[in-house]
């Protein structure tokens, strides 16, 4: 019997390590995809069409959020 199969622990933290893993290389592909202007494009009047509200709520909670990172950010760099 192998080591990580007497130990259900180590078997675990192992999972969530391949887990995470695979969620950082979709992202990571996610993000290489849309460098590509084209694949932008698309993505971009697909959404729109799926969504055409999202928008403008999404620009006011980004600006109602802007002051506050902006603060921390004078913070850290006192």
């Amino acid at each position: 019997m192998s080591d990580s199969m007497s130990n259900p622990i180590d078997g675990e933290a192992r999972d969530i390590l391949y887990l995470a893993g695979g969620a950082a290389l979709i992202i990571l592909g996610a993000g290489l995809a849309m460098t590509n202007s084209t694949i932008r494009r698309t993505a971009k009047s697909a959404l729109a069409s799926l969504i055409p509200d999202l928008e403008q709520p999404l620009k006011a909670a980004i600006r109602g959020v802007l002051p506050d990172v902006e603060r921390y950010l004078k913070l850290k760099g006192m």
